[in-house]
């Protein structure tokens, strides 16, 4: 499949990464000469400099026999001229990054998608709807939902002293527990267990599990199923105003910002939250403001340092929830390690929705999800493949693959040893960046 991205910031470059290890074929188009050659030289991926706006460079660049052109430079006007260029001089499909809300309505997603724009993407809405999901079910870092529902891939941390604290998994494999623990983070390093791996207090289990049994998760990792009313949210940026919108009516929500204007506009956007103009760097503003009676605290400032300080004040004052956004994705293991709730970042959530979009493209192996250094993919088992021919045990899997489930005729299942795969069944894989490829084979 060819794809072509444009804009070499810290999305492009992310999305470009994540793709070229599957061996998809790649080319990123960027400005910045540099670094498009310590992309080139580091990760083996094809570059090009040009610009999107340039028609001589998009077909330079082979816009016409391309698969999907995704435009995510900074400026949301660029990114969408550059799709309907691109889809003008013979790009299949486009997407393009945004950031106006008023663009995400069914009726002017019609409109542009008439005038060459396939999809949109707006990571801030994106943002808010997980931290939106993270409120509503705060005994969880992560939330995935497959196949409308059939299948969940829950994130969670696992407390010291739970039940699933010091147990092997071939221990749960012989017991009755109704989840599939299908990937282990563990500070800076994201394992794919086998039965010998044993789960230790802090660990961040990806589980795989069926609607209905949902309710065994929380007790079974010490995870407390509180209710969050108050909410202090650091800073007063275009996240939070997206989050707002959505949750304003159903928390107490206090936001603080040490710019004016930004304070203004959020609060003649939304009278029912409290407003506080000051520092939200200083602890006795914070204070003030009763952040040790509060229920989370969301650090949605630019600086990902600011909202990870922010994260750890709130955490010395008792506050049960913590969620901050980090867009340096080094710092999402030191977040970990500082027992940070929920880290959100956009690029990943990016890169999700744009795996997501490819489930219908002819891609072989779409992925779902994307995590920090790990895949969330959907196979489909083709008829006669080899992974029809004999039991999951038997398989042989590759390091790095764990299948989380399957989804037969519309329903969900979970996987055993002794589970036989049939031609159709949507199998969901967990692994590692890059080891999907060598594991396809299996089924087709």
């Amino acid at each position: 499949m060819k794809i072509i991205i444009c804009g070499d910031g810290d999305t492009g470059s992310h999305l470009s990464r994540q793709l070229s290890l599957e061996n998809q074929d790649v080319l990123l188009i960027g400005q910045d000469r540099e670094h498009l050659a310590d992309l080139d030289a580091r990760y083996n991926i094809m570059t090009m400099e040009g610009s999107g706006l340039s028609p001589a460079d998009l077909r330079e660049a082979g816009v016409a026999g391309c698969d999907l052109f995704i435009a995510v430079t900074p400026w949301e006007n660029n990114n969408m001229i550059s799709c309907q260029l691109a889809r003008a001089l013979g790009a299949a499909r486009t997407v393009a990054r945004i950031d106006n809300s008023g663009f995400m309505t069914d009726d002017i997603r019609r409109l542009f998608a008439a005038t060459g724009i396939d999809t949109m993407v707006f990571p801030e809405f994106l943002a808010a709807g997980q931290i939106e999901s993270t409120l509503h079910r705060c005994w969880c870092r992560n939330w995935f939902e497959l196949h409308d529902g059939q299948l969940i891939v829950a994130g969670v941390r696992v407390a010291p002293g739970a039940p699933l604290d010091g147990r092997h998994l071939h221990e749960l494999a012989k017991s009755e527990h109704p989840f599939h623990v299908a990937a282990i983070k563990r500070r800076d390093m994201m394992i794919i267990p086998h039965g010998d791996d044993r789960i230790a207090a802090g660990d961040i289990l990806y589980i795989s599990i069926l609607p209905a049994d949902i309710g065994h998760l929380p007790p079974q990792c010490g995870a407390v199923s509180g209710q969050i009313r108050r909410i202090i949210i650091s800073g007063a940026d275009r996240m939070t105003r997206q989050l707002v919108k959505r949750i304003g009516g159903e928390f107490d929500i206090t936001v603080i910002d040490a710019d004016p204007e930004k304070c203004r506009r959020l609060s003649t956007m939304a009278p029912q939250v409290t407003v506080v103009n000051a520092d939200q760097r200083d602890i006795d503003v914070l204070r003030e403001e009763g952040i040790d009676s509060a229920d989370a605290f969301i650090g949605l400032n630019e600086s990902s340092e600011m909202n990870i300080i922010g994260c750890m004040i709130a955490r010395e004052a008792g506050v049960a929830k913590t969620i901050a956004e980090i867009e340096d994705i080094q710092y999402i293991a030191e977040a970990d390690a500082l027992n940070i709730d929920v880290v959100v970042n956009k690029k990943l959530l990016t890169s999700s929705t744009i795996f997501q979009m490819l489930l219908d493209s002819g891609l072989p192996t779409p992925r779902c999800l994307a995590l920090e250094d790990a895949e969330v993919a959907e196979i489909i088992v083709d008829e006669g493949s080899k992974a029809t021919r004999r039991p999951v045990m038997d398989l042989n899997l590759p390091k790095g693959i764990n299948i989380a489930g399957v989804i037969r005729d519309g329903v969900g299942r979970l996987v055993s040893g002794s589970t036989v795969l049939r031609g159709g069944d949507h199998v969901v894989v967990v692994c590692l960046s890059g080891a999907l490829d060598k594991f396809t084979r299996t089924f087709r």
